[in-house]
């Protein structure tokens, strides 16, 4: 492609009508990638853009949109699916390259995790323009391949998921002009008829007399679940709900909770995605008591650049918040206007906090009304728009 043609396709590429998403998460798993990449190519069919996701697929595509709780409002264009992640990543990566080089007349642009991908993509050879979605720092040999394409014309933007995250990649040598900070979001379509506290207990058969404190979400080193059980301890008369998790750490954390005595806290393990907000709407409080080591899926410490799903779920369940002042959260989070943030590696502070919103139901509740109305600049259509540079 010559130079003047590729300039007339970077220039379409700012207020794309086609787009082509290359996705290789690991699917119907306990992992956030999944549902991330299911919520973005939502979120751009909604915006009424043409989406097509290139997906490794060993299912039927129906269980995708069913067990995502998502609308058929995009293409799914299945690939081959390999279990082992760096095959499945490196292959889908390759695979995805060369099918988009085919189709790049009828696509202006193309938005990827998938470093492989854009390595490809960005190169002479193929010249495809590329928006790269970062939600980690490069890992192994990822920086070799990041290097190759950060000056890369035909990469269009270079988005990531905190400003933590942007200011890493800066460091790098990312050019400042191609980083868009787009923060993870929330569908609040799944918000917008919300139950009540009653209604939700009795979906869930909980008790409608006992205050209920809740965490939901993946509960990998660092996430805090440790201090929540202690915690718990200075609450017996409140019950205490872990939704998600690994199996094995469920198992390892439920027996840590019976040594110490704490029969309050109720380990519920996975639930499909589509079902998390009865479990928000049925609580008093919501929690994220991540330490200084908080990490991600693979043991990496997160504390700086994580944007959890679960945070902006939170806000959006209109329920009062208390989280641990990280870097990442505090970018969203603000103390004693829309949660109540306490120190990391902390039971006590942590106590402390729970103890505040469930004893003072007036300021539970304007911590939950700010977050709620503060999460509407938090929809995934409104991170498509800066991915795509729609205004």
């Amino acid at each position: 492609m010559d130079t003047e043609r590729l300039m007339d396709r970077l220039t379409r590429a700012n207020k794309p009508k086609s787009v082509i998403y290359v996705g290789s998460p690991e699917l119907f798993s306990k992992g956030a990638s999944a549902i991330h990449i299911m919520k973005m190519c939502q979120a751009m069919g909604r915006l009424g853009i043409e989406t097509e996701l290139l997906l490794p697929l060993d299912r039927n595509k129906s269980e995708i949109y069913e067990y995502y709780g998502i609308v058929d409002n995009f293409k799914l264009t299945p690939f081959p699916y390999f279990k082992n992640t760096s095959a499945r990543n490196i292959a889908h990566g390759i695979l995805s390259s060369v099918y988009t080089k085919f189709r790049r007349r009828d696509v202006d642009l193309v938005v990827t995790r998938n470093i492989v991908f854009t390595y490809l993509s960005t190169s002479f050879l193929f010249n495809i323009p590329t928006v790269y979605d970062a939600h980690h720092p490069p890992v192994k040999g990822a920086s070799r391949l990041f290097n190759s394409f950060k000056d890369s014309k035909s990469l269009v933007r270079f988005s990531t998921n905190s400003r933590g995250l942007g200011e890493i990649y800066l460091k790098r040598g990312l050019p400042e002009e191609k980083l868009v900070v787009a923060h993870n979001g929330v569908d609040l379509s799944r918000f917008g008829d919300p139950l009540s506290k009653s209604e939700a207990r009795k979906l869930l058969g909980l008790p409608e007399d006992k205050k209920i404190v809740s965490y939901v979400g993946n509960i990998y080193e660092g996430r805090g679940i440790e201090l929540l059980i202690d915690a718990a301890t200075l609450f017996p008369d409140v019950l205490f709900e872990i939704v998600g998790g690994l199996q094995k750490e469920v198992d390892r954390l439920r027996a840590m909770a019976r040594q110490k005595n704490a029969d309050n806290i109720n380990f519920r393990g996975h639930v499909p995605h589509k079902d998390v907000p009865r479990y928000l709407y049925a609580a008093d409080a919501l929690v994220m008591p991540y330490t200084s080591g908080m990490t991600i899926k693979g043991g990496t410490v997160a504390t700086d650049f994580t944007s959890p799903i679960k945070l902006f779920e939170y806000m959006a369940s209109g329920r009062p918040i208390v989280a641990t002042k990280i870097p990442s959260v505090m970018e969203i989070l603000r103390d004693g206007e829309n949660a109540v943030l306490v120190e990391p590696d902390n039971y006590n502070s942590l106590a402390r906090g729970i103890e505040q919103v469930l004893n003072n139901q007036k300021t539970a509740d304007k911590l939950a009304n700010a977050s709620r109305q503060d999460v509407a600049r938090y929809s995934w259509e409104t991170r498509a728009k800066k991915l795509l540079n729609i205004k």
